[in-house]
């Protein structure tokens, strides 16, 4: 029975790291294929990898300012695996690799948890532990980098070490010093734990010897040879320009270093670091100390990337530390409970109260590792967990790709960029030099160009040595020697949508030649804000038609548009070449907006300026409840959408309340008229905001044709105005000036002001009134209930 139990839970942890291994591998290779990956770092490194596999070490031409990867890192380890990368020198390689070695960290936890617990279903939790923590996983997730390799290295080195078995030692410490420079200071810091802690001096002096040696090579020399320097350093440029004038203000300037650490929010990333073993981390103070020098590096620099915990690379050295002082911190709560006076003479208590110790350990590291897997976790059911989909927009760019001949120097766009990076030469674009290939993706963000600065740049293309050698649905390749410089038919698949039946029919004409059938709003796979408007034309045109489309908020002022950042359509498929009848995606580009709601307005204008310079195309058909028209109808408001705590857009929905007691009166001759008003509480107190509900209704007979504004007064009881608020009409989405209210419309306007934070207690009466902003002249108000005169007053008010 204890054989058979013996081998289930090795076995177990086993299949936990090849689910571990084949998952990661899959996510992250799909995502590789989505065309997620970034030119920086994943296409960089590919090119390193594959010079070094083909006779030029660490050879890159893919970094802007740089020409060898040592000038950015240290990283010897990649030299066995650019012999490794010679049986398939491709991404998927590096990732499937990366994920396989990431897995093996949980083994070396799991036997050192077992030598110091004496306890293997718990050995097992800790082995799981490490998979899940999300430091780990961030790294293994954000493509490849060297570095993440290196907790699994370090948690060998460590086991290792407190097992006696120097040359293992020595292996891995090699094995995770090649991973980066800066893990160097970390073998460092095993050597001393080697020479205080387990008392011995030779293993521990020679360790921080080498260790320190090679670090020092590494930044001082190497870097030096092939950047003048650690091209880092700017990160610390606050302590000083060089590393002794760093060190000296580290040591005489503490009130500079408190500043940065708060800076750098230090409580929330230890919370962060320490939360997935439930905190047992601090049993074990000395062992978290070991990675004293990566915290130094990741919260000393003023970059805030490296303040992410649980987002990029940069915790994944810290993470073995933690986690392997959270063995010796559950492992000391079972030796506390051994000291404690009734348990050391009777065994059997001790066992049952050890089973309960371990017991609640087990409890504690389950609900912590479920917790932060919940919200930071990377595999399913992780807040982090993320399956992007392959498009067929990305199976046309992978076809492609294989077009480019093997010898081409390629300069491509930042996400196409690693996939075309296993060459001598690649660049990330607009950068040519002496590229002759080039291949872009129009269809979404240009970074680093601007959209119309991209067009800009193939138009000079195509007018000097390069013509279009494949083209197909948004995608260019471009090479020099080619004549054509016209773009196929393939090429606008990007933009077509033929027979698209529309799901939310919008049916809105603008002037007599463009119709909008339909529109969505949505998120992209990386949450940002994307509309979609699906547009024909009803019959030819020679305009260059052009589409404002605008984020407002409830003021009325616009949060982002598209006269900064415009679909890409108007750039590569102008209306003078659409065919009538033909529906055509106008996509905006990706946005982020940090509002939790917005309305959504759109016109069409013709030229670039048009929209400014009054060019605009006026709505052939009138308004109705559902749409409201702006600017002498040249502007249509589609509607108002709320962040919902899944991070979607929601339709919000204008609410039509009755007042509480019909109050009427009519301004303007019967133009518009007041039903009621809803106040939130009859009762404040100096400094509170007054909130107020007015309920209009237009009049029935005839559009009003100016916007008039309205105002409140709060008067004393000797009718001397104390506060105010002027405004123009507004409902649950925005602004509604009176112009756009149809004949028999309800318009429910919210507000609220300030009171003085002076008032004196008393009682106030609340009027309101309606006057020519141009003027100044007040409109006269009558009503049943009402006085005759220029004010109504809506309520009383009880200051106390």
């Amino acid at each position: 029975m204890h054989q058979n139990r013996s081998f289930l839970v090795p076995s177990l942890l086993w299949l936990a790291i090849l689910s571990y291994a084949l998952y990661f591998s899959y996510l992250t290779i799909v995502r590789y294929a989505a065309f997620e990956a970034r030119a920086l770092d994943l296409g960089n490194l590919n090119q390193a990898i594959w010079n070094t596999a083909y006779g030029q070490p660490f050879h890159f031409t893919n970094q802007p300012g740089a020409v060898n990867r040592l000038s950015l890192h240290v990283e010897p380890i990649l030299l066995p695996i650019a012999w490794l990368y010679r049986l398939y020198p491709a991404p998927p390689l590096l990732l499937g690799l990366q994920a396989t070695v990431v897995a093996l960290g949980a083994w070396p936890l799991y036997l050192l948890a077992r030598h110091r617990l004496r306890h293997t279903w718990l050995a097992l939790l800790f082995g799981l532990l490490f998979l899940l923590n999300p430091s780990v996983q961030a790294a293994n997730w954000l493509e490849f980098h060297p570095v993440t390799l290196a907790p699994t290295f370090l948690i060998a080195a460590f086991y290792a070490l407190v097992r006696g078995r120097v040359g293992w030692f020595a292996g891995f410490a090699v094995l995770a010093a090649s991973c980066k420079e800066e893990i160097a200071l970390l073998i460092f810091m095993l050597g001393l734990y080697a020479l205080v802690v387990l008392r011995r001096p030779r293993l521990g002096v020679v360790t921080m010897a080498l260790s320190l040696s090679w670090a020092l090579l590494a930044v001082l020399v190497i870097q030096q040879r092939f950047a003048a320097g650690n091209i880092h350093w700017g990160r610390y440029a606050y302590l000083g320009e060089t590393p002794a004038q760093i060190v000296w203000t580290l040591l005489t300037q503490p009130g500079l270093v408190l500043a940065q650490l708060q800076k750098a929010n230090v409580l929330t990333y230890c919370t962060l670091l320490l939360l997935p073993v439930g905190f047992l981390a601090l049993l074990a103070p000395e062992i978290v100390l070991l990675a004293l020098p990566s915290l130094g590096i990741n919260l000393l620099a003023d970059f805030p990337p490296m303040h992410r915990v649980t987002e990029l690379i940069y915790a994944a050295p810290i993470a073995p530390f933690v986690l392997i002082a959270a063995v010796y911190g559950a492992a000391r709560l079972h030796n506390w409970v051994a000291c404690v006076p009734q348990f050391t003479t009777h065994n059997s208590q001790l066992t049952i109260h050890n089973s309960r110790v371990s017991g609640l350990i087990s409890l504690l590291v389950i609900l912590a590792a479920g917790y932060t897997h919940y919200h930071y976790g990377y595999l399913p059911g992780g807040g982090n967990h993320r399956l992007y989909p392959i498009t067929e927009h990305d199976r046309r760019g992978a076809a492609l790709i294989a077009q480019i001949p093997a010898e081409a120097k390629v300069s491509a766009q930042d996400r196409l960029n690693p996939h075309v990076s296993g060459r001598a030469t690649v660049y990330i674009f607009p950068r040519i030099d002496d590229a002759d290939t080039v291949f872009l993706d129009v269809t979404g963000p240009a970074w680093p160009q601007h959209p119309v600065d991209l067009r800009r740049t193939v138009d000079e293309l195509l007018a000097g040595d390069f013509g279009v050698a494949a083209a197909e649905d948004g995608y260019l390749l471009l090479r020099k020697g080619v004549a054509d410089d016209q773009l196929p038919g393939a090429f606008y698949t990007a933009f077509r949508r033929p027979g698209y039946v529309a799901e939310n029919p919008a049916r809105l004409w603008f002037g007599d030649a463009i119709e909008l059938l339909d529109y969505r709003v949505t998120r992209d796979d990386h949450g940002e804000l994307i509309t979609e408007f699906y547009w024909q034309l009803t019959s030819p045109t020679t305009q260059e038609y052009q589409f404002y489309i605008g984020y407002l908020d409830r003021r009325g002022t616009v949060l982002h548009d598209t006269q900064f950042y415009p679909p890409v359509v108007t750039l590569w498929y102008p209306t003078s070449q659409w065919q009538p009848g033909e529906p055509v995606l106008v996509q905006t580009l990706p946005w982020t907006l940090d509002v939790e709601q917005f309305t959504l307005v759109i016109g069409v204008y013709i030229g670039e300026d048009g929209w400014s310079t009054g060019e605009r195309l006026a709505l052939s058909a009138g308004p109705t409840p559902e749409r409201v028209y702006f600017d002498n109808s040249t502007v249509v408001r589609l509607g108002g959408y709320r962040r919902a705590s899944d991070g979607a857009w929601r339709a919000v929905e204008v609410p039509h309340r009755a007042p509480p007691a019909p109050l009427y009166a009519s301004f303007a001759n019967g133009r518009f008229g007041l039903e009621g008003v809803t106040l939130a509480s009859p009762i404040a107190g100096p400094g509170d905001a007054l909130r107020f509900d007015l309920h209009w209704r237009a009049g029935e007979r005839v559009r009003i044709d100016f916007d008039y504004a309205l105002f409140a007064h709060l008067l004393d009881a000797s009718g001397n105005k104390v506060a105010q608020l002027d405004w123009q009409p507004r409902d649950a989405l925005g602004p509604r000036p009176m112009t756009s209210w149809l004949q028999g419309d309800s318009v429910l306007d919210e507000q609220s002001f300030l009171l003085p934070a002076e008032l004196a207690p008393g009682t106030y009466r609340l009027v309101i009134g309606a006057y020519n902003w141009q003027t100044g002249e007040r409109l006269p108000v009558i009503g049943d209930a009402v006085a005759p005169g220029d004010v109504v007053t809506i309520a009383t008010i009880q200051i106390e």
